[in-house]
């Protein structure tokens, strides 16, 4: 462990613990958030992908300082499946290799990605430092999202590597499901967005003939609610209305003989004490 990292104490966790309850018992007792289509556009295309794109601080800082920011300040946060005390940056470091090496235990020979709800292109800009990654797509539905990620794509000099498209995972008709056909796609928080759809999306998505799927997203299916954690994560889950059906259904279509499942992990990084990852790496079947 690096002299930058250090095991969170049992203080710090129950403190950490009881200010997170707080928070979401909140939510649900004066919010009653409901997660329409508004709700998203809002904190998102209107939110965090407009001050991207207006901040445009990647014209100050090479590829990998813009990814990981400037914060020294403290966080607790998963790194290697511990929870530790961490500078904000030196964990969005890390990350990015977290990322990469996840994706390459999990997507077999391929060296071209898509991802499916990619906003401005984070996850795709920190998988481009590696250069085992030769092409990466991003599609998403937020306008602002994806003309930051197109900004920052040229910028760097990688809008030939690096690009961004639209599209609405909800909509069957939409003509750019025809560019998932054997593709090696994943989603890293994406679907956590969309609850009411979960089961059309992946429809979509199986519709489109992919060669392979990685789903990283917010889950139920692996947690101990006698853990603090694990009930953290619950009640976060909860409070801001995020999905809880993807990895059922997905166990549900492998019993169909609909996909078979490649791999199912929870993850071992976290900027925060809630709102664990859960993957799923799972390929069509014929028929």
């Amino acid at each position: 462990m690096s002299p930058d990292i250090e095991p969170a104490s049992t203080l710090e966790l129950s403190r950490a613990y009881a200010s997170d309850f707080a928070r979401s018992l909140l939510r649900l007792a004066f919010k009653n958030v409901k997660r329409t289509g508004d709700v998203v556009d809002s904190e998102y295309n209107g939110g965090a992908w407009d001050r991207v794109l207006n901040e445009r601080a990647w014209l100050d800082a090479p590829l990998e300082e813009f990814l990981a920011g400037q914060s020294r300040s403290p966080r607790l946060a998963k790194v290697n499946g511990q929870l530790v005390r961490i500078a904000t940056k030196d964990y969005y470091k890390y990350r990015i290799r977290a990322l990469s090496e996840l994706m390459m235990r999990h997507v077999g020979d391929a060296t071209s990605l898509v991802e499916l709800g990619s906003g401005t292109g984070y996850n795709l800009f920190s998988l481009s430092l590696d250069p085992r990654w030769t092409q990466l797509r991003g599609f998403d539905i937020a306008p602002n999202g994806i003309e930051a990620g197109r900004q920052i794509a040229r910028h760097y000099g990688l809008d030939g590597r690096v690009s961004f498209d639209r599209i609405d995972l909800t909509d069957a008709h939409d003509p750019q499901f025809s560019q998932l056909a054997g593709a090696t796609i994943f989603t890293h928080f994406c679907i956590e967005q969309i609850p009411y759809a979960v089961d059309a999306v992946i429809e979509n998505i199986l519709r489109a003939r992919p060669g392979r799927v990685v789903n990283i997203e917010p889950a139920i299916d692996m947690l101990n609610l006698s853990d603090p954690r694990d009930l953290a994560s619950r009640l976060y889950l909860k409070s801001v209305d995020y999905q809880t059906r993807l990895f059922a259904l997905l166990d549900e279509l492998e019993r169909k003989g609909r996909i078979r499942i490649l791999a199912r992990e929870r993850m071992a990084y976290a900027p925060t004490l809630h709102n664990d990852g859960l993957l799923y790496a799972w390929e069509p079947l014929s028929g």
